[in-house]
C-alpha cells in the first residue's frame, strides 16, 4: 500500500502540508478522493498548495485508471471493450469509446483490411474514430456506389405521402381478397410478349385486373417510369389501362374529374377574375373561346409557387415558365417520340405534350421519363390522365404545380384530405365554391 508520506515528499511537499493530512487521518486512498475545498476545510490556506496537490491527485488517478485498462485488456478481448465504459467514475463514459478501447480490436479487425504490414499497432486506432476513421469512411462510399434503384428515394410532401398511404391501404385491401399466386408472373408475361389486337384485348384487360396486387408491389418497391413500362408495356400502348388502374385504386374517385370540370371551370375563371395578373392571362383566351385552357391556366396562375425546391436548391419560377411543367406545345407534324426523348433534363415529372397549334392542339401525349403515351385529343380527358399517371407510376408532382395538382387532388377526384393542403390552396377553393353560375 502506497504511504501518503512517501507520497507527498517524493512530490516535493513541505513537512507542514504533509502533517495537516496525517493530523486529520487522511491517507494515500482519501487523498485521491480530495477537492480544493476539502484541502482548505482541513487547514491548507495556501492557494499554490492546494493547486499543486489537485495536479498531483489528477496526475495520479489519471496513471490508476490506465493501468486499470492495461489489466483489464489482458484477460479477454471482449472485457477489455466493454470494462472502461462499465467502470463508474470512469473517464470513458462519454459518447464514444477511449483510445485504448477503440485500439483493443484492432489486431483482429484489420487483417481483413488494406493496410501496410509494417504499420505499428498505436497508429490503427485511426480505422475507428468516431464517424471519420477508415471504416466509416468505406461505409460511406459503400452506401454512395449503391444502385439507383436502392438509395433512398426524394422525400415527398405531407400530402403527397398521405395519398400514398391510401394507395397502400387500398393495395393491402385487395392483397387480402387476392394474394399474389404463382401464375400471376405468367400471366404479366403473356401481356407483355402478346401485342393487344383487336382478338384478345379483352383477354389482356381481364389479366390485367387479376394482376393488380402483383403489379402494386412492384411498382411501390420504386422502380423508374421506364422501369415499369418495360415490364408492363401495354400501359403505353393501351393507354386506357391507366385510368382502369386508377380507377382499381380508387373506385369511387375515378371519374370525378370529368363529370364535375364542366361546371367547376367556369367557377375557376370568375374567381380567378379578382386577380389582376390571373385576369391579364383569362382575356388572352378569350377571342379562341378555350374555357378549357382557360380556366386551367387560372388555376395555375392564382396558385403559382414563386419559389421552388429542386434537389435541394431554391429556385424561382415565373408564371409563364410553371405552365411549360403542364403542356408544351410542338408543331404538326414533329416526330413525337424524339421530342419526348429531347425533353431538357429540369423536366423529370410526368408532362403533357401539345401536338399542333398552342390554342387548338390535335393530339396529345404523356411524357413521362422519356416516353410518350397517347392521351387523346381532349384537354381535359389528356390532363385527367396525366394526374392519373402520378398515381399508376408512383411518381411525384412537379414542384411548379404543387398547389395546383394539390386543388385538383383534393377539391376536384377528392383523393386527399382538403384540411392537410396549404392555406391559399383552401382560400382560393372557398373562393370557386362561392361562385354563383
Amino acid at each position: 500500500m502506497t504511504s501518503l508520506h512517501e507520497f507527498l515528499e517524493k512530490g516535493g511537499f513541505e513537512e507542514d502540508v504533509i502533517s495537516i493530512f496525517l493530523d486529520n487521518d487522511i491517507d494515500y486512498d482519501v487523498f485521491l478522493t480530495l477537492s480544493e475545498d476539502d484541502m482548505k476545510e482541513v487547514g491548507i490556506m495556501s492557494f499554490g498548495a492546494r493547486r499543486r496537490l489537485s495536479m498531483v491527485i489528477k496526475a495520479a488517478n489519471g496513471a490508476a485508471t490506465k493501468g486499470y485498462s492495461q489489466h483489464d485488456s489482458s484477460c479477454s478481448d471482449d472485457a477489455s471493450i466493454t470494462s472502461d465504459l462499465d467502470q463508474p467514475g470512469s473517464s470513458s463514459c462519454q459518447t464514444s469509446p477511449r483510445t485504448t478501447t477503440r485500439m483493443a480490436p484492432s489486431p483482429h479487425t484489420v487483417p481483413s483490411l488494406p493496410m501496410k504490414d509494417n504499420m505499428p499497432l498505436p497508429s490503427k486506432e485511426h480505422f475507428y474514430n468516431n464517424g471519420s476513421g477508415f471504416l466509416e469512411y468505406k461505409l460511406k462510399n459503400s452506401r454512395m456506389s449503391l444502385p439507383q434503384d436502392k438509395k433512398k428515394r426524394k422525400r415527398r410532401s405531407r400530402q403527397e405521402l398521405e395519398v400514398a398511404a391510401k394507395s397502400a391501404k387500398t393495395v393491402v385491401a385487395e392483397d387480402e381478397e387476392e394474394p399474389i399466386t404463382p401464375g400471376d408472373q405468367e400471366k404479366v408475361d403473356w401481356m407483355r410478349y402478346s401485342p393487344p389486337t383487336g382478338d384478345n384485348q379483352k383477354k389482356h384487360r381481364d389479366l390485367f385486373i387479376d394482376t393488380f396486387s402483383f403489379r402494386r408491389k412492384i411498382i411501390n418497391g420504386s422502380p423508374t417510369i421506364t422501369d415499369v413500362l418495360c415490364q408492363f408495356p401495354r400501359l403505353q400502348d393501351m393507354p386506357e389501362l391507366i385510368n382502369l388502374e386508377f380507377q382499381l385504386l380508387y373506385p369511387d374517385q375515378c371519374d370525378n374529374f370529368i363529370s364535375r370540370w364542366g361546371r367547376m371551370k367556369e367557377q375557376i375563371i370568375l374567381a380567378g377574375e379578382g386577380n389582376a395578373s390571373v385576369l391579364v392571362q383569362i382575356q388572352k383566351f378569350q377571342p379562341d373561346d378555350n374555357r378549357d385552357l382557360c380556366a386551367l391556366t387560372a388555376l395555375a396562375f392564382a396558385l403559382h409557387k414563386s419559389v421552388v425546391q429542386v434537389r435541394g436548391t431554391s429556385t424561382s419560377s415565373s408564371r409563364e415558365n410553371s405552365l411549360l411543367f403542364l403542356v408544351q406545345s410542338i408543331p404538326e407534324g414533329t416526330d413525337v417520340e424524339a421530342a419526348a426523348k429531347a425533353k431538357k433534363p429540369v423536366y423529370q415529372q410526368p408532362f403533357l405534350l401539345a401536338l399542333g397549334p398552342a390554342r387548338r392542339p390535335v393530339q396529345y401525349f404523356a411524357v413521362l421519363d422519356k416516353v410518350a403515351v397517347p392521351c387523346g385529343t381532349s384537354l381535359i380527358t389528356a390532363i385527367d390522365r396525366l394526374f392519373k399517371c402520378h398515381f399508376v407510376f408512383n411518381v411525384h408532382y412537379s414542384p411548379a404545380l404543387l398547389h395546383f395538382w394539390h386543388f385538383i387532388a383534393a377539391f376536384i377526384y377528392e383523393v386527399l384530405d382538403p384540411h392537410t393542403v396549404k392555406p391559399i390552396i383552401r382560400s382560393f377553393a372557398s373562393s370557386v365554391r362561392a361562385v354563383e353560375l
